[in-house]
């Protein structure tokens, strides 16, 4: 005789992978963006040693943008509108080389005393990770969007 499979039985299951999905992610993201930000403010304490290191941000500033406009364009701007972008027009789908880059980037000119946030770059870091994995996990569309 089979089974039948109940409604309350799907929910009970698709609740149970949302919440391990959730968990999984969270944790690798959380850990993720915590380096990022012990790296930025090692590499902030790092170069305020040096009493005339402001002096080196128009330069940053412009390898910030060579690296940006020519690697991976998508990680322009603060990170948090570009993550509802991505939600919004693109599934949620995010090039894996964003990552890499806005890391790179926020860290160049954070570092050297360039004006910008730490929350968007964070933002944008978690989304990468999260469409990474969904790839990964090879999820259609609306699970992407869900994760990210």
């Amino acid at each position: 005789m089979r089974k039948k499979i109940t409604e309350g039985t799907v929910l009970f299951i698709s609740i149970i992978k949302w919440v391990a999905l959730a968990t999984g992610i969270g944790a690798i993201v959380g850990l993720s963006t915590t380096v990022f930000l012990k790296l930025l403010n090692w590499a902030t304490g790092y170069s305020s040693q040096y009493p005339y290191y402001f002096l080196l941000l128009p330069a940053a500033l412009f390898l910030t943008v060579i690296i940006i406009k020519y690697l991976a364009p998508d990680a322009e701007g603060h990170g948090t509108e570009k993550v509802i972008e991505a939600v919004h027009k693109h599934s949620g789908k995010i090039k894996p080389m964003v990552v890499p880059i806005k890391i790179v980037a926020t860290l160049l000119t954070l570092s050297i005393g360039g004006s910008a946030g730490k929350e968007g770059p964070c933002a944008q870091i978690g989304a990468g990770i999260s469409s990474f994995f969904s790839d990964l996990l090879r999820f259609d569309d609306d699970d992407r969007k869900k994760l990210v």
